[in-house]
């Protein structure tokens, strides 16, 4: 089966945001409003295997991600995270970042260990997927901050 994020009709109608080795979807799930996802371009199954130009340019692109996804989310904090494995939690065998807009009154707020591995928090952490209507509108509205902030994006 070919991996989800490699399939470029399904990822290219939920990024909002590229360069030429990564890209940034919105989560289908969203935990938060603006939980997006950073994804290598190339299939990547772990961290350890990125190239060394891979290496260089992860955190700048990922930088650039939180700074789309906080003004989306009218955030100033937030969460990158990786699951790397299943036992860590991850759920497509292709590297892929979590960047997560926090708020105090969020609802994850109440569960602070929310990626801990256990049912109670698997269970109350579950989002449901978003309707396409809902998805559209939060992918235009991320690429137009995007194109807006283009060049505040080229200096991070």
């Amino acid at each position: 089966m070919e991996c989800m994020f490699c399939n470029v009709i399904n990822i290219d109608s939920n990024k909002f945001y590229e360069d030429d080795l990564f890209m940034a979807i919105y989560n289908i799930r969203p935990v938060t409003r603006g939980h997006s996802l950073v994804i290598p371009k190339r299939h990547v199954n772990g961290l350890l295997s990125l190239d060394e130009e891979e290496k260089k340019n992860i955190m700048s692109f990922i930088r650039k991600t939180v700074f789309i996804a906080l003004k989306f989310a009218d955030a100033y904090q937030f969460d990158v995270t990786l699951q790397e494995g299943k036992d860590a939690g991850q759920s497509i065998n292709h590297l892929h970042f979590h960047v997560i807009p926090r708020k105090a009154d969020d609802e994850l707020s109440k569960y602070h260990y929310w990626l801990a591995k256990s049912e109670h928090n698997l269970e109350n952490t579950r989002t449901q997927e978003l309707a396409a209507e809902d998805r559209e509108k939060a992918l235009r509205e991320l690429r137009f901050i995007a194109k807006s902030h283009a060049a505040q994006l080229e200096s991070l």
